[in-house]
């Protein structure tokens, strides 16, 4: 049986240990703190961007029914 080689041990426990300080880290109320602030954030796009969506259907409602008219008006 072959001894792995030393890189392979080296980036075995460097990603171990990566792994054990993000388990550590995502425990944490920082952590905790990031999630909420992004979901918030998320949120927050979400309802600018259907406000931003209502407004445009607005707009065109308003176009579509002035052109709807304008053959009424033309006569």
């Amino acid at each position: 049986m072959e001894l792995p080689n030393k890189t392979f041990l080296i980036t075995f426990v460097g990603g171990a240990a990566a792994a054990l300080a993000a388990r550590a880290f995502a425990k944490s109320k920082t952590a905790h703190k990031l999630a909420v602030r992004g979901v918030a954030g998320g949120l927050r796009v979400r309802d600018n961007a259907l406000k931003k969506v209502e407004t445009i259907r607005e707009e065109a409602q308003d176009i579509y029914e002035e052109a709807r008219r304008a053959p009424e008006t033309a006569e």
